[in-house]
């Protein structure tokens, strides 16, 4: 859950786009869920919300590392059930460009029920898992199912205890790139 707020390209690809394997060249790969953690995630998103569209893309966001703009480019045709793979787009190429990433077993059934609660409700042109506004909803979810990013040290915290600061890790990165000197950024 390290990129849920952040902002990157908020569109799909205008047209059909058939995306590589995600490479993880901008951004280290989120760590894998051992079994036992990911059938209490799977119990933790079930109770959680039983909106199909909500539970995949806090599944998805957990497998992918993405962010919920990431995630609002997915339409139902970038999922596919037979290879295991969802398709991001980033246009921009802000963090990774377009990327299929596999999916894991566990995240396959959120997956699946978002696609055809997608389908049945609008069509193929449909957001499969977040909508731009759906960001305060998906928060809601990932805080019910316990489902937090690391949080700073009690040291380094600047809202109230007890809040969850979603973007911190986030800005430690953006720290990191302002402190890199002058003479090794290119022109």
């Amino acid at each position: 859950m390290d990129r849920l707020v952040s902002y990157d390209s908020p569109r799909p690809c205008a047209v059909p786009c058939t995306p590589p394997p995600i490479a993880w060249r901008h951004r280290p790969p989120p760590a894998p869920l051992t079994a036992p953690t990911a059938q209490r995630v799977a119990h933790r998103l079930h109770a959680a919300t039983a909106h199909p569209r909500l539970a995949a893309a806090v599944a998805a966001a957990l497998f992918t590392g993405a962010s919920l703009q990431q995630l609002a480019t997915a339409r139902p045709r970038d999922y596919d059930d037979a290879v295991a793979t969802l398709a991001l787009h980033d246009r921009a190429r802000y963090t990774d460009g377009c990327a299929a990433h596999p999916v894991p077993p566990w995240a396959g059934i959120f997956l699946r029920a978002a696609a055809c609660f997608t389908r049945l409700v609008s069509g193929e042109d449909q957001e499969l898992l977040a909508a731009p506004g759906d960001r305060a909803h998906l928060l809601g979810v990932a805080e019910t199912a316990r489902l937090r990013p690391p949080q700073p040290p009690a040291a380094r915290r600047q809202g109230p205890v007890g809040r969850v600061e979603w973007d911190w890790r986030e800005r430690q990165e953006a720290e990191r790139y302002k402190a890199v000197p002058a003479s090794r950024v290119r022109p």
